[in-house]
């Protein structure tokens, strides 16, 4: 079904019947018998909406929402399910290439076995790919090439970390990218070495693009299959749109297949997609991804954010830290100095642009918000709207300063896992005081932030009630360890939702368009299985996705055994 002309977002508020926008003539489809949270504060509950060409014409109670219907209106009795706004993931990347998965291996024996199996579907003398883990699953933490080796004396093989900050290669893949001890670190990036400046294979930051340069693209072909599968995967789990953080290029695959699908109406997601951020851009690349921003402004598809790193990650101690990582001299690798940085969030934002930052350490989020200051000093104040991405560690004093800078948190609630990784490997490094207010998603909210949610997707799973019950527990699945991880950084339900939706749209700058459910807005939302904001904490991960709705669109149902 192609998404048919668009409504006025304009409304008429009636809170005691229904709140309606062009309301005159019959729904194409009304869902009724709900216990609907709109996350709209002038009416927070309602209990049916009404849908056509797309939007929400009416929503409230249930005998005047029924009003709109006909013998052609399709009409869905929910049977009192919580209805909520469709859920927005705020940080997610399209993965393009097929690789192992090693997410959750938790040793070298069982790494090697899921490669080894992989392998076995690919040509001979293929390169071995895979991604997901992490330094707990190697003894002492400390990943080296004699592991791949052994298994693989005579195949290169490439392997990404969780956070996609670290590889690891095999001998073959080394001399393959004629890596040696006399190879030099590359700007943003280290290659680390053993005895006589061997390289142990373990390649931080720009350094892994040395061997993964030589692992074939995929085809066209496959990345659009890839759009959707992933598309197909996160309508499963509610997700109506996404923010891609991955700065690729306006060109490519990607590119083209996303185009397509906006021009043939097939996109069963909204995409907010990303340009990188780099501050010696010309002025030929920022007047294309101004083009760009103007030219895809459709409810689908849009540009308009601009993608930069900032430092790296904890778990490869590249996060940029103001005081050493703990039992270390190290304090991370900043990947700009403060006075290119400035200049150059200066240009994106006199050109109109938003920013996002990847800043995890607090040396980098300081960075960020100075150079968001100083954009602001040069160019006036204006609804800007930039964001810093992760904000894992930020100094206490710096939280204020979101506020007061209009500048976005983009958290991801599903890091706040603890994990055995989170537990004897980041935790750790960071030293208790730091570790107590990493990835603590209270103190963004009492300091008045707004805070957009995401999952870093495929990092970690792009599953939101996994989100919400992270960010409200500080658990993991498994209900450990008892009492929280800091549970001092717990926040409730109804916040996380918030954040989820009404917050990740304005993140996006589509708050009048997406993320609450009232009358003239897009009609995207979620049916779930349970009532989240009813069911104990400990419960929340039963909760299941029934119906997902996007423009009006069923782009999911859920079949099987209704528990």
């Amino acid at each position: 079904m192609r998404l048919r002309r668009l409504l006025p977002a304009t409304c008429l508020l009636f809170p005691h019947a229904g709140v309606s926008a062009q309301a005159a003539g019959p729904a194409d489809a009304v869902y009724v018998n709900a216990r609907i949270w709109t996350g709209d504060s002038l009416m927070p509950s309602a209990e049916a909406l009404a849908v056509r060409d797309g939007r929400i014409v009416r929503i409230g109670r249930d005998a005047a929402v029924r009003a709109l219907a006909d013998g052609s209106t399709r009409v869905v009795d929910l049977g009192g399910r919580r209805v909520v706004p469709g859920f927005i993931d705020a940080h997610w990347h399209l993965p393009t290439a097929a690789r192992a998965d090693l997410v959750d291996a938790g040793s070298v024996p069982e790494i090697v076995r899921r490669l080894q199996a992989w392998a076995a579907r690919l040509p001979a003398g293929a390169w071995v790919v895979g991604r997901g883990w992490t330094p707990t699953d190697f003894p002492g933490n400390a990943p080296h090439k004699r592991f791949l080796d052994a298994a693989f004396p005579d195949r290169p093989v490439l392997i990404t970390d969780r956070d996609g900050h670290q590889a690891l290669a095999n001998s073959v893949a080394l001399r393959r990218a004629n890596v040696t001890a006399a190879t030099k670190d590359p700007v943003q990036g280290v290659i680390e070495r053993g005895a006589g400046g061997e390289p142990t294979g373990l390649l931080k930051e720009s350094a892994s693009g040395l061997v993964s340069r030589l692992v074939p693209p995929p085809t066209a072909a496959d990345v659009a299959r890839r759009v959707d599968d992933e598309s197909r995967a996160a309508a499963a789990l509610g997700i109506t749109m996404v923010h891609e953080a991955s700065r690729r290029v306006p060109s490519g695959a990607v590119f083209d297949a996303l185009a397509a699908a906006a021009r043939a109406d097939t996109l069963r997601l909204r995409w907010y997609v990303s340009v990188p951020f780099d501050p010696g851009a010309t002025r030929a690349q920022l007047a294309r991804y101004v083009q760009l921003r103007d030219a895809y402004r459709g409810p689908w598809l849009r540009y308009g954010i601009a993608k930069g790193m900032l430092d790296g990650t904890v778990d490869a101690q590249t996060a940029a830290m103001l005081e050493p990582y703990a039992n270390t001299d190290a304090t991370g690798l900043p990947f700009w100095s403060a006075s290119v940085l400035k200049r150059g969030v200066a240009r994106y934002d006199s050109a109109g642009l938003q920013v996002e930052l990847h800043a995890i350490g607090d040396k980098a989020v300081r960075m960020a918000l100075d150079a968001y200051a100083h954009a602001r000093r040069v160019n006036g104040t204006r609804d800007s709207r930039h964001r810093v991405e992760h904000v894992e560690v930020p100094h206490p004093s710096d939280l204020p300063r979101f506020k007061a800078l209009g500048v976005i948190a983009s958290t991801q609630a599903i890091f706040a896992t603890p994990d055995v990784t989170t537990l004897t490997n980041y935790a750790p490094l960071l030293g208790p005081k730091r570790a107590a207010l990493s990835n603590n998603f209270r103190q963004f909210d009492d300091a008045g932030a707004v805070q957009a949610f995401g999952s870093d997707y495929p990092v970690f799973p792009m599953d939101v009630m996994r989100g919400i019950y992270t960010a409200v527990t500080r658990l993991t699945p498994e209900g450990t360890p008892r009492g929280g991880w800091y549970p001092a950084g717990r926040i409730t339900v109804e916040a996380a939702l918030r954040h989820y939706t009404r917050d990740a749209a304005y993140a996006a700058f589509m708050e009048q368009e997406v993320g609450t459910l009232r009358a003239g807005m897009l009609a995207d939302f979620v049916v779930l299985s349970d009532d989240l904001l009813a069911v104990p904490p400990a419960e929340l991960l039963r909760v299941r996705v029934e119906r997902t709705v996007v423009g009006g669109r069923e782009v999911y149902v859920r079949t099987g055994p209704q528990e």
